[in-house]
């Protein structure tokens, strides 16, 4: 999620009241003024006046002056990932007239189910309701893509693959090269969790192949050569699929902690593969330890943690592994296979 926090800019006049602005900040920098109008591709920032367009793909963060102090608390709790409590506070905020407050209201509290859902923690028909809702209600929000690929990954999650692949689309129609690389490796990865492992890896080849430079390639690329070293592995060249992963892990910012929890998650399975059970277990365990944040990525290692512990004779760890995957995420497709 982008995060959308509250910012006030106070400059202190001569007679000492404060003028507040909306503000957005973007890897160039922040900007002030007032927002004029948003569109799923760019937001109209009015600065002195003067309109200044932002394409929305590159806003980390903005404020709006609107913004009630509430909002900024249940903002905090989704940045936290307390998704639980973000929903309860955000029940109890108003909007007002402010159409802005009134999306991000309505984003925030289809997020955070959607993020409960997918941690196998909440009802992904009530995360794919709200999330469809907001989109029908707003769709030319800034967050349109955002969402498009979490009901992307709830219709994943819930096993209908076919609207998984009507929402990606949506990405997929970004006038940004590196957001239609990313449908499609959100597609690759869909295709594998229908053991569709073939068709996942022309998708991967696709991104891998691809002539783009602008900013955000380059992971999409990482991520689809972790996403084909995990196919690989699944068409029987769990060796070359080892050394993709492995190169990720090697040349990749571990800062990216999905990049990195997948990429481990790959070569973990690489090396089931290949029979390598203490290699595997190592690899799971550095996404159990350093790269947990994602529960999807999480709860995949641990279920395979489960399964290599019993693997080596030791029942103790493997019974831990298998309670915190059920206690966690008791939902997830990873808690309910055997």
């Amino acid at each position: 999620m982008r995060q959308i926090l509250f910012r006030a800019v106070a400059m202190v006049l001569a007679a000492g009241s404060p003028l507040l602005a909306d503000t957005i900040r973007t890897e160039g920098g922040t900007q002030a003024g007032t927002i004029i109008s948003s569109t799923r591709d760019a937001i109209k920032l009015s600065k002195g006046g003067s309109p200044v367009e932002i394409p929305t793909n590159e806003v980390i963060e903005i404020g709006l002056d609107a913004e009630p102090y509430e909002l900024k608390s249940a903002r905090r709790m989704v940045e936290n990932g307390q998704y639980n409590d973000a929903v309860e506070k955000l029940q109890t905020i108003q909007a007002g007239s402010n159409e802005m407050v009134a999306q991000e209201i309505a984003f925030m509290k289809a997020y955070s189910l959607g993020k409960l859902a997918l941690a196998g923690a909440g009802d992904r028909a009530a995360a794919g309701n709200a999330l469809l809702g907001f989109v029908t209600d707003n769709p030319d929000s800034f967050h349109f893509y955002e969402v498009a690929r979490m009901l992307g990954d709830v219709a994943v999650s819930n096993g209908d693959y076919a609207a998984a692949a009507k929402y990606y689309g949506g990405l997929a129609r970004a006038p940004w090269p590196d957001y239609k690389l990313s449908a499609l490796v959100l597609e690759g990865r869909a295709l594998l969790a229908q053991n569709k492992a073939a068709d996942a890896l022309q998708r991967f080849d696709q991104v891998l192949g691809a002539q783009a430079s602008v900013s955000g390639a380059a992971l999409q690329k990482s991520l689809a050569a972790v996403g084909k070293a995990k196919a690989l592995a699944l068409t029987g060249d769990p060796n070359q699929g080892a050394t993709l992963a492995q190169k990720v892990i090697d040349t990749g910012d571990p800062s990216n902690k999905e990049l990195f929890g997948r990429a481990y998650n790959a070569l973990g399975l690489c090396y089931e593969k290949q029979d390598k059970t203490k290699d595997a277990l190592l690899a799971y365990l550095h996404t159990d330890i350093l790269f947990y944040n994602d529960p999807e990525i999480h709860a995949e290692a641990l279920y395979h943690l489960a399964n290599l512990w019993k693997a080596i004779n030791d029942p103790d760890r493997a019974t831990d592994a298998r309670n915190l995957l059920t206690d966690r995420y008791p939902g997830s497709t990873w808690a309910n296979r055997q």
